[in-house]
């Protein structure tokens, strides 16, 4: 798993030089102390992320040692910039979708598939490509990829092929596929909320460019794994010699195990208009549904709810993602998200060509290296200043939209997706390679912004 001890000093080395040229950047740049030092130690947490990733929890731990030590931040403000709420959700989900991996449900599902799409292998990667899409586009990313990457390590396993490809391509559609509607991906709760945005609009713009966005990257995905495809296809040929040989479960169980996975899905779908209904709190069922299936399986079978507890929930992760919020939020609480929302306001001209040409490059840039979360709210601001000097800034939320998404693809950091799938793989023994996520990332990644950048630029005069 670790890199060989050259390797990691040539990019501890690479870290430590971009730690201080960042320092050295900011400092010349007129920004006060504190603002030096937030930026610094978010930027070195985010290298050590990119370049070794297998050491991402030691900095972590050690950036946030920093930034409460050089008195940056107080425990207070890291507490409430750790969104607990993401994290119990996910242990939560995470003890969910382990249990029912204990149970053998995903095994059955995945023989499913694998009996529908018997004697295609091609048919199986899209069939993998569309449902992450949709479901991310119905639950949430979060949810979609804690699903998908269960059901493809045991596909992956039965056919006894790599599940790198198919779970990296079921990130790309997941990340592209969630910003189908309001509730794919907290981009678009806070664009919603910031701009006004309905279901219904999320419908007209966003649902059919992010569909052909996603069969798009799948049309070239198809085109990148080839060799994979065609390994798989002799896989699956294999598999269904073995077919009789499968162990059927009993209906009962198959269908109990069904019932509470569909009931689950159900409620998050729906769990907007159910709060609405019940007068409760914004996400209030989306965090409650997930906590009560979780409590129920630790109650009623503790032996193997507790197992999945212990052995399922990703828990060098989960820290890991509260560290980077709880970093992510000093950056606001210094000013430096304020700063930067003023200077990429000044920047950005008064046609939506320049403004396109300015905030989309850095939001690009932003979701890939940071997290699409934090770049939209950099840019919110932004847009509501280019809007106050009386410029349409309608079609420039859905360009934030569909780059913030489209963009986290760029990365294994680009958003909280990614960093669940590739937490997975590692547990697997599968490190994931930067180099070799970029090599893949990069065509379908720029095809898909390409396309829906167009789209939004050609439907500007229709667009309020």
């Amino acid at each position: 798993m670790g890199e060989g001890v050259r390797g990691w000093r040539e990019r501890a080395l690479v870290v430590l030089a971009g730690s201080l040229a960042t320092a050295l950047a900011a400092s010349l740049a007129g920004l006060e102390l504190v603002k030096v030092v937030a930026l610094t130690v978010f930027l070195t947490m985010i290298y050590a992320t990119l370049l070794l990733w297998s050491y991402r929890l030691s900095f972590a731990l050690l950036g946030l040692f920093a930034l409460l030590s050089l008195g940056v931040v107080d425990v207070r403000t890291v507490v409430e910039h750790a969104h607990l709420d993401v994290i119990l959700f996910l242990v939560a989900m995470m003890i969910l979708v382990g249990y029912l991996e204990e149970k053998g449900f995903f095994d059955f599902v995945a023989w499913r598939i694998i009996g529908y799409v018997r004697v295609s292998f091609k048919a199986l990667f899209l069939v993998v490509v569309l449902l992450s899409a949709f479901l991310a586009a119905l639950i949430d990313e979060v949810t979609s990829i804690l699903i998908i990457t269960s059901l493809v390590l045991r596909i992956s396993d039965i056919l006894g092929v790599s599940p790198f490809p198919m779970i990296l391509a079921s990130i790309f559609a997941t990340n592209i596929g969630s910003s189908m509607t309001v509730v794919g991906n907290p981009v678009g709760v806070l664009l919603a909320f910031s701009a006004g945005l309905t279901f219904t609009e999320f419908l007209r713009w966003a649902t059919p460019t992010s569909l052909m966005a996603v069969l798009l990257t799948a049309g070239i995905l198809l085109r990148q794994f080839r060799g994979y495809i065609e390994e798989g296809q002799e896989a699956l040929l294999r598999s269904l010699e073995r077919w009789g040989e499968v162990e059927v479960r009993p209906p009962r169980e198959i269908a109990r195990d069904g019932l509470l996975f569909a009931s689950v899905i159900l409620a998050l779908a729906l769990h907007h208009p159910l709060e609405e209904a019940l007068g409760l709190g914004k996400n209030s069922l989306l965090l409650a549904v997930p906590m009560l299936a979780s409590g129920l399986i630790l109650l009623l079978d503790p032996e193997r709810g507790f197992r999945a507890f212990e052995h399922r929930v990703e828990w060098g992760t989960l820290v890991f993602f509260l560290l980077l919020f709880a970093s992510v939020g000093t950056l606001e609480y210094v000013g430096l998200v304020a700063d930067m929302s003023r200077a990429l306001a000044s920047m950005a001209g008064s046609s939506l060509e320049s403004i396109l040409l300015v905030l989309t490059p850095l939001a690009t840039l932003m979701s890939a290296s940071l997290d699409n979360v934090l770049a939209v709210a950099i840019l919110v601001p932004v847009v509501h200043e280019l809007g106050a000097v009386g410029l349409n800034t309608y079609p420039l939320w859905w360009a934030i939209l569909f780059t913030a998404c489209y963009s986290a693809n760029f990365t294994p950091v680009g958003s909280t997706a990614n960093i669940v799938a590739a937490g997975m793989l590692e547990r697997r023994g599968l490190r994931v390679s930067v180099l070799e996520w970029l090599r893949r990332s990069i065509p379908t990644t720029v095809a898909s912004l390409v396309l829906a950048l167009l789209l939004v630029y050609l439907q500007a005069p229709l667009m309020p």
